[in-house]
C-alpha cells in the first residue's frame, strides 16, 4: 500500500484528524517508530473502511510518541487518548488512558500500555487498546514532539485556560492559572507535565484532554468568524501529517468536525489505582474503567 500526500480539513488534533502528506511507502512496525518525525494519521484496520454515514460512532486512537533523537531514544507513548465521535448527536468524547496502566499486550505479555507502540508500532498499540477497552478503532494518529510543536506554532498558538499553577524546577516549567496563548514549545511542556500537578500521570492525561478541547474550541471560533480560515488548518495539515486514509474520508471527517461544538466534547481520564508490580509503579484499571469503556463503545459518549 502507498501512503499519499493529501490535503485535509481539521478536527484540529483535538479530534485527531488534521491531515495531508507526501507519497512514501508503507513501513513495517519496526521502522514505523524510528521513522516517525511528525504527525501520522492512518486507518486502524487496513481491511476495514469505517462507516461515515453518521449512523455509527467513529473512534480514533491518538498517541503521543516521546522519541527525541539523542535524548529519548525509545518510542514510549506519553499520551494515549480515545476520541469517540457521535455524528448523529454532534457530540464527541475524549478518554485519556494513563500511560502507566498495566495491561495485556497481545502476543507480548503484560506491561505498561505506553510500551505497546515501542514493541510493535501502531499495530500493537491499536490491538492493546482494543483488547483493553472492547472498542474497535477506526483511525489512529501518532504525534511526535516536533510535529506537534510545528502544528501549534503554525496555527499561531492555542488559547488554553490553565486550571491551576504548574511549576516544576525539574522540568523547568512555570504556568500560571488562567487563560494564555501557548506556543508549540509551551504546549508540549504543558501536555507533558507530570510534576507540579495534583495527581501526576492522571493530571497529565487530564491536561492533554483539555488541550485537545482547546484546539477544537479555537478552530470552532475561527471557523464561525471566517469560514475561509479552515484553509489555514488545511495548510498546516499538508505540511505536518502523513496518512494512508482515502481523500474522501478525510474530507468527510473534516466536515463532521465542523459540526461538533467544543461545548459538546466531554473529556475524562480513565479511573484507576496505583500499585507496584515487579518493582515498578503502575496504574491498575478496574471496574469503573470497564464501565466507562463499555459506555463509550455503545455510542461514543461517556
Amino acid at each position: 500500500m502507498t501512503v499519499r500526500r493529501l490535503g485535509s480539513l481539521a478536527l484540529a488534533l483535538a479530534l485527531a484528524v488534521l491531515v495531508a502528506v507526501p507519497a512514501l511507502e508503507a513501513v513495517s512496525p519496526a521502522k514505523e517508530a524510528s521513522a516517525q518525525p511528525y504527525l501520522k494519521l492512518g486507518l486502524a484496520h487496513a481491511d476495514s473502511i469505517p462507516n461515515l454515514d453518521g449512523t455509527e460512532p467513529i473512534f480514533i486512537l491518538v498517541l503521543g510518541d516521546n522519541y527525541r533523537k539523542g535524548i529519548e531514544e525509545s518510542h514510549l507513548t506519553d499520551a494515549i487518548h480515545i476520541i469517540g465521535i457521535n455524528p448523529a448527536k454532534n457530540t464527541a468524547s475524549i478518554v485519556g488512558i494513563p500511560r502507566d496502566s498495566y495491561v495485556e499486550m497481545p502476543g507480548q505479555g503484560k506491561g505498561k500500555i505506553n510500551e505497546a507502540y515501542e514493541y510493535g508500532g501502531s499495530d500493537l498499540a491499536i490491538a492493546t487498546v482494543e483488547e483493553l477497552t472492547g472498542i474497535k478503532m477506526d483511525y489512529y494518529m501518532v504525534a511526535g514532539f516536533e510535529g506537534f510543536k510545528a502544528l501549534v506554532s503554525e496555527l499561531g498558538g492555542i488559547l488554553v485556560n490553565v486550571p491551576y499553577d504548574i511549576e516544576s524546577s525539574e522540568a523547568k516549567i512555570n504556568f500560571k492559572k488562567g487563560k494564555q496563548v501557548m506556543s508549540g514549545k509551551e504546549a508540549l511542556e504543558f501536555t507533558r507535565a507530570r510534576y507540579g500537578v495534583p495527581n501526576g500521570d492522571f493530571s497529565r492525561s487530564e491536561n492533554q484532554g483539555l488541550f485537545l478541547v482547546s484546539m477544537l474550541a479555537q478552530m470552532e471560533k475561527s471557523y464561525k468568524k471566517d469560514p475561509s480560515t479552515i484553509f489555514r488548518w488545511f495548510a498546516s495539515g499538508m505540511r505536518n501529517v502523513e496518512t494512508d486514509v482515502p481523500y474522501d474520508q478525510i474530507i468527510q471527517l473534516g466536515f463532521t468536525a465542523t459540526q461538533i461544538p467544543a461545548s459538546k466534547v466531554e473529556s475524562q481520564v480513565t479511573p484507576g489505582g496505583i500499585d507496584t508490580i515487579d518493582g515498578a509503579s503502575v496504574v491498575v484499571l478496574g471496574s469503573a474503567a470497564n464501565k466507562m469503556f463499555k459506555k463509550m463503545a455503545n455510542d461514543g459518549i461517556i
